[in-house]
């Protein structure tokens, strides 16, 4: 019997490439920050590169980035009349990422631009009509422009004054870009205003290498976690029969209503797109204080969400209130585990809530928690406030005695969140006087992975209760990803507890329990 001829290592190689799966197309198209101007090795460190590393072999991701170009087709140097845009329409990308809209805002005596601006949203509705043409079905991601840090130490008083002018009319790109996501299948609006800080740029606009690397991650971030359609949270409200009125927050559109049941006020902050599965965070406490963490996962698709529990301090009533909320917003179309947040007095909330439902939960932040209200309000070893602690015994039915017996504190409530294994996540200031860690957060931390829960902290040396919050809040942010089932570049995440250098003191001694 003759044994078959072995395949020529052409013929090999040519079968090989068939039978591969094909790659996602992706297509980087920008300015000057996207060819990677100003950086020391733009082949290596140009953000579309990152992107290429951070998304892997399945994605052929290449730049057609152009200097000073811009989206206006009657500025001075639009991105469509250049042979990179003409490359990039024969590439026929099944992914397209748009960011452009810095050169846009240029309007003085050699550049004639910003005049320009009532067309932003047609040019970028040409540009997405051009891409479909190449390919019907490309995702595009409209990207803001990142921002302009005019306070940058080290800039002439010139260049401090142009970047002032222009960074004015950075809202007027945002709100068209957001205009045109909102009009089409198919097409997002990828927020990157908030993605830097001024270490992140050399010269108030331009990246360095570590800004290069933030645009590839946000970018990588959005690619991993497309939109889905708009989960229609109001009319699902109203359907239900609870009226419902418009607000907002930030940037962001937001629903307030009240619940049936117990009247108690209630928002939701809606994302520009939500992600599948609905994720949301929510507050217990202080809305609107300290927000990056909220503004950074609305920009990445979760709602927000508030129910007010004042006055309450994680007691019963507090709980109704919360079981109440949650039923109403599950069977509207948010996720089944929402992570919860709780700043100070809010810790009293999300870990009692948490303990009576793990399997509803995704994670626990508290940040400065109450974990005892012995301690605060009831000044232990922290501050006394008479006027909180007598509403706080009569939340729980308990007179002094009663309170100094009581066994159901949150640090005492554990057993069931680490059965589940929830990710407690904490961030501490050390010196704090008014919430002392030793008495709460602290002591959450030791009886939990003395359980066997994970939990991760962020300790603040040097400040007290106040300023809440994480600066930059990227480590955190990150587990609040991964906890939510969201993609993550695996070398961003700090997977050890972290001293966070000392931060600015402005709200240092503030208010009790705040």
């Amino acid at each position: 019997m003759r044994s078959r001829p072995l395949l020529g290592p052409a013929l090999a190689l040519a079968l090989s490439a068939a039978l591969a799966p094909a790659q996602t197309r992706v297509a980087c198209l920008g300015d000057s920050i996207t060819y990677g101007a100003r950086l020391e090795d733009r082949e290596s460190q140009a953000w579309p590169v990152r992107l290429g590393v951070l998304l892997g072999d399945d994605y052929d991701v290449r730049n057609f980035g152009v200097g000073g170009r811009t989206l206006l087709r009657k500025a001075d140097t639009p991105l469509v009349r250049t042979g990179a845009w003409r490359e990039a329409l024969e590439f026929a990308p099944d992914l397209a990422v748009i960011s452009l809209g810095t050169n846009d805002t240029c309007q003085d005596q050699q550049r004639h631009n910003w005049e320009h601006e009532a067309e932003l949203e047609a040019d970028a509705a040409f540009m997405i009509a051009a891409l479909r043409e190449r390919n019907p079905e490309v995702r595009v991601l409209l990207a803001s422009p990142t921002g302009m840090f005019f306070d940058k130490p080290g800039l002439s008083a010139e260049r401090r004054a142009n970047l002032v002018e222009r960074a004015a009319r950075l809202p007027r790109i945002e709100e068209a870009l957001r205009a045109v996501a909102t009009s089409g299948q198919g097409v997002e609006y990828l927020e990157m205003k908030r993605a830097l800080s001024a270490e992140h740029v050399g010269d108030g606009v331009h990246t360095t290498a570590e800004g290069a690397g933030r645009i590839a991650r946000r970018v990588a971030e959005a690619i991993r976690s497309p939109r889905v359609a708009e989960l229609g949270l109001a009319a699902a409200l109203v359907d239900r029969g609870v009226e419902v009125q418009e607000g907002a927050f930030h940037e962001f559109r937001s629903i307030e209503f009240r619940l049936p049941k117990s009247g108690a006020a209630c928002r939701v902050v809606l994302p520009f797109g939500p992600v599948a599965g609905a994720p949301w965070i929510w507050r217990a406490r202080f809305f609107g204080h300290q927000p990056a963490l909220d503004l950074a996962l609305l920009e990445r698709g979760f709602h927000l969400a508030y129910c007010d529990v004042a006055d309450l301090y994680g007691g019963p009533e507090a709980m109704r209130r919360w079981d109440e909320c949650y039923e109403l917003l599950r069977s509207s179309g948010l996720g089944e585990r929402p992570v919860l947040e709780g700043m100070s007095r809010g810790g009293l909330v999300i870990v009692n809530w948490a303990a009576r439902h793990p399997q509803r939960t995704a994670a626990v932040y508290g940040d400065n928690p109450v974990a005892d209200f012995r301690s605060w309000p009831g000044g232990r070893n922290g501050k006394r406030s008479d006027p909180d602690w007598l509403r706080c015994l009569a939340a729980y039915g308990l007179d002094e005695a009663g309170a100094m017996d009581y066994r159901q504190m949150p640090v005492d409530r554990l057993e069931p969140l680490a059965a589940a294994q929830v990710p407690l996540l904490l961030v501490l200031g050390a010196n704090d006087e008014v919430v002392p860690p030793s008495e709460n957060g602290e002591l959450l931390a030791e009886r939990y992975r003395a359980l066997g829960g994970p939990v991760t902290v962020w300790r603040k040396p040097g400040l007290g209760h106040h300023p809440h919050g994480l600066d930059p809040v990227d480590p955190l942010l990150e587990w609040v990803l991964e906890a939510a089932g969201m993609w993550v570049a695996q070398d961003a995440i700090e997977r050890e507890p972290v001293q966070v250098p000392a931060q600015g003191d402005a709200e240092r001694g503030g208010g009790g329990g705040g």
